[in-house]
């Protein structure tokens, strides 16, 4: 009986582990795959009890085995609590990152130095043959998406050509670019700074800078905002001779294109009374031409109360227009949409999708998208009255059908489905597909059903545009890719394997046939061949 007992117990103990892996394995979701160290440890207890109570050594030597298993479990977790020092995410897939506690944290280069300029960027006229401006967040749409391909994907045989490679401070921000400027964020030991640089030399052609501003500094460790990374998120845009950028902690810059001079600065947090989101603002503004306003991520919720999720400032002046009160903004950053006939602003936050009117701050409709983890995804139009959104973290992807009759709206879902979980990237949409990269693997869902359409290369946490029918890939490790996008799969034409050389989550940008590529250590330029 007791040798029945001793085998079926370790059977089910057997069998327990495997389907708990399974269970989190089968959810496609790497934040999960935090669970799979938890797990091993408890079931490795489990076994040691079942030891104890069956092990085949005498009780006292099972006992003595058991002791010294976990007196060297409790000496590891000691030692290492003292040995090592967290330094954030290894990827996108969260796993930590450490180093032993002599080594020296690493710290960017100085400002200005490493900068390593080519033969090519110093022919002016042909690149400015080849330059575009690209002043929004993701394109002129705000959707990473272009109508044509304006460069020959065919890098093999034209690869493209290095201009520019430059170090840079820490910062998740990607750039803005007008009239031979390139506009970034970076962080400056405690200062935050927004960096204008030469498109052609990478040259820095002035700097604004926040001192005292980190969100190191008031966003505390175990917030677990570390993991995310330190420095600025938000990407600058450009309007009508302005810069206007959002810092990681609420600061609104409004500054003169050509010289940095500040036209005028607010403090979200500090003017509105909330909280950093946890990991840092990181919504692009954007802007209300009609209004000649810009909008701006507010603040987080704070102790239940409504906060100002979002906040409407007058181009010229910095005067509040109207606020959006909500449950916080997410990550993602709003889009101006057209939508059954009416203009209006298209906010994921932190626990719904709504729509705004960029006249008044009113709310038109709202959806209530549940779930404390981040919305990084923009909000993408399939048509008229269809929207689709799309999170990790087990949020997964919404179509939502939108109704207005009058002035009543009607928001209900059509689906819901697993198979496009952007972390933190974007989807983009080319004829009845949605493609992105699905807890790192690219990937397209039929957007008629939600169903998979196909899941392929590995590319890690990085992010895509589309281009007519190309995808230009940034890849986590820091290469660039181009291929072709089909209902069958992706053909990947060429790459540029060294763009980067460490984790990148930046969004890249095409001005023309000009690539600018950034993470939080370097930036680099490259001229992309013609078509």
């Amino acid at each position: 009986m007791k040798r029945n007992t001793k085998f079926t117990t370790l059977a089910l103990l057997l069998l327990l582990g495997a389907v708990a892996l399974f269970l989190i394995l089968s959810q496609g979701i790497t934040a999960m795959n935090w669970m799979i160290p938890a797990l091993l440890l408890a079931w490795l207890l489990l076994f040691g009890i079942w030891f104890l109570g069956f092990g085949n050594l005498p009780f006292k030597k099972r006992i003595g085995l058991f002791l010294i298993g976990l007196g060297v479990f409790f000496t590891l977790g000691f030692l290492g609590k003292f040995l090592l020092r967290y330094e954030g995410s290894s990827s996108g897939s969260s796993f930590p990152k450490f180093a032993w506690v002599w080594e020296k944290e690493a710290e960017a280069a100085p400002p200005g130095k490493a900068l390593v300029r080519t033969e090519v960027s110093q022919e002016e006229q042909r690149l400015q043959d080849a330059t575009a401006d690209s002043t929004d967040f993701l394109g002129p749409d705000r959707d990473g998406t272009w109508a044509e391909l304006p460069f020959s994907p065919e890098w093999s045989s034209s690869p493209p050509e290095l201009l520019w490679r430059r170090a840079v401070g820490k910062a998740w921000s990607s750039f803005a670019v007008e009239n031979g400027k390139a506009i970034t964020q970076e962080q400056a030991g405690n200062a935050e700074r927004i960096l204008c640089l030469h498109l052609f030399t990478g040259e820095e052609i002035w700097h604004h800078e926040n001192p005292d501003t980190r969100l190191l500094l008031v966003k505390k460790e175990n917030t677990g905002v570390k993991m995310g990374g330190d420095g600025p998120r938000s990407t600058p845009v450009i309007h009508e001779n302005k810069v206007i950028v959002v810092g990681a902690t609420g600061i609104v810059n409004c500054l003169d294109l050509e010289n940095g001079t500040e036209i005028w600065s607010a403090n979200t947090i500090r003017d509105f009374g909330g909280e950093v989101q946890k990991w840092g603002i990181a919504n692009a503004p954007l802007i209300l031409p009609t209004e000649k306003a810009v909008l701006v991520a507010g603040t987080d919720s704070v102790s239940g109360e409504k906060g100002v999720t979002y906040a409407a400032f007058a181009l010229d002046s910095g005067e509040v227009r109207w606020t959006y009160r909500g449950e916080g903004a997410s990550y993602s950053s709003p889009r101006l949409l057209e939508i059954s006939g009416t203009r209006q602003i298209v906010s994921i936050n932190r626990e719904s999708v709504s729509g705004i009117d960029p006249s008044t701050g009113d709310e038109l409709w709202r959806f209530a998208w549940k779930g404390h983890y981040p919305k990084v995804g923009q909000p993408l139009q399939v048509d008229e009255n269809t929207l689709l959104v799309t999170a990790s973290y087990g949020a997964g992807s919404l179509l939502l059908d939108l109704t207005r009759e009058g002035n009543s709206w009607t928001v209900s879902e059509r689906w819901k489905s697993n198979r496009m979980k952007t972390k933190f990237s974007s989807a983009v949409i080319l004829g009845n597909l949605a493609y992105g990269l699905d807890e790192g693997r690219l990937a397209a869902i039929d957007l008629e059903t939600g169903d998979k359409a196909w899941k392929n290369q590995k590319y890690g946490f990085g992010q895509q545009l589309l281009f007519g029918d190309h995808l230009l890939v940034q890849v986590e490790q820091g290469p660039v890719v181009i291929g072709k996008a089909s209902p069958e799969g992706f053909e990947e034409l060429g790459r540029i394997e060294d763009a980067l050389s460490s984790m990148t989550w930046n969004i890249p940008v095409v001005a023309g046939r000009i690539l600018l590529v950034r993470n939080d250590r370097e930036a680099a330029c490259y001229l992309l061949p013609k078509r």
